[in-house]
């Protein structure tokens, strides 16, 4: 499966008077269209299978990168 890198990202919420980050990850193509901003030390390689959510380029909400699938094989001491 092909990677691509996806940001966490935010943009300016004139309601709030305040930047609010987003609950999705995405491409910087998608927040550019989105018309926000990547966080660029959050930049990470995922498969471009996880781009399954609502928006084109953006992942489902919640969505963690970081996060281990089944069972874990390592304990860390």
């Amino acid at each position: 499966m092909a990677k691509v890198t996806v940001y966490q990202w935010a943009k300016y919420d004139i309601r709030d008077d305040a930047s609010q980050k987003s609950r999705r990850w995405a491409t910087r193509e998608a927040i550019e269209w989105a018309g926000g901003y990547p966080i660029e030390d959050t930049a990470t390689e995922i498969d471009e299978s996880a781009l399954g959510g609502e928006v084109d380029g953006m992942t489902s909400r919640n969505f963690d990168p970081h996060a281990t699938k089944g069972f874990p094989n390592q304990v860390r001491g």
